[in-house]
């Protein structure tokens, strides 16, 4: 089944294309009492993901509910935060409490009251507990579509490998988000999306996730190492190699980091320009 009336399809412009990977002003705070995820990250309240898509001019969020925060029952009112959001995306695999199919409910009931809810992702997909079977994807990708929305996916260049037994799954999802967990592999991203475009072919669709935390290092992201991933972000956009772009992660937009003021500053200078060129 193909998309019919696509809600909010992209523009031209890399603006249009940009998003960041949503998470709770209190995800951080809650991290204290992780004591096998810290991540060396503050452990106090941050900037909200609406605003923080609004601080740094992207135009796009998904809303991944890491630490089962926002709670199910806060859902509906949290939401209300991106009535002017352009496009928003919901997870429907993360660390939430719900199971799969809950979670397809809760999203579709969603979306069914936000036209600008656009896509579902699910994250963190080949971890093992997430997995689905591919049927209901199937199902899940054509509920989707009957909205005008689609389904993406993540996929780890380093975490998981780029491996021909997910080639199925890939299919059957809209777009796939490609990240890479560890700062000291970034400089292989373009290395990596060929690897993944020979796998999945020259026309699906990759968002690709640009880390402005190196949480598989536990600490920063340095200035110069975030300029190394957005020089290739910006050749990969140039020859369309990718379709768009996602920043990780809204907590990180109220905080003083070298990678945080990169960011920024690479936006500004980009996002008139024409996708392609």
């Amino acid at each position: 089944m193909s998309i019919v009336n696509e809600r909010i399809p992209y523009g031209n412009e890399i603006g249009d294309r940009l998003w960041m990977w949503g998470h709770h002003c209190d995800s951080f705070a809650a991290l204290q009492h992780k004591t096998t995820e810290g991540y060396n990250l503050p452990y106090d309240k941050r900037i909200d993901m609406a605003d923080a898509c609004k601080s740094m001019g992207i135009p796009g969020c998904f809303v991944v509910r890491w630490l089962n925060l926002p709670t199910k029952g806060n859902l509906p009112s949290y939401m209300a935060q991106f009535e002017q959001t352009k496009r928003v995306g919901f997870s429907i695999t993360d660390s939430a409490v719900e199971t799969f199919d809950e979670k397809v409910e809760i999203g579709l009931d969603l979306a069914d009251n936000m036209p600008n809810l656009t896509r579902f992702v699910m994250d963190d997909y080949w971890s093992g507990v997430a997995r689905q079977d591919n049927d209901k994807l199937l199902k899940v990708r054509d509920q989707l579509h009957k909205r005008g929305m689609k389904l993406c996916v993540v996929l780890y260049s380093d975490a998981n490998d780029i491996k021909p037994e997910y080639k199925e799954t890939l299919d059957i999802c809209d777009e796939v988000t490609f990240w890479f967990w560890h700062g000291k592999n970034v400089a292989g991203i373009e290395e990596r999306v060929a690897v993944l475009r020979a796998l999945i072919g020259d026309t699906k669709p990759i968002l690709l996730g640009q880390y402005m935390y190196d949480f598989g290092g536990k600490k920063q992201m340095p200035g110069e190492l975030m300029e190394v991933q957005l020089e290739q972000t910006s050749r990969l956009l140039a020859s369309k190699a990718i379709s768009g772009v996602i920043f990780h992660c809204t907590p990180l937009v109220d905080l003083d980091y070298d990678a945080v003021k990169v960011s920024r500053q690479w936006i500004r200078e980009n996002a008139a320009k024409p996708w392609g060129k």
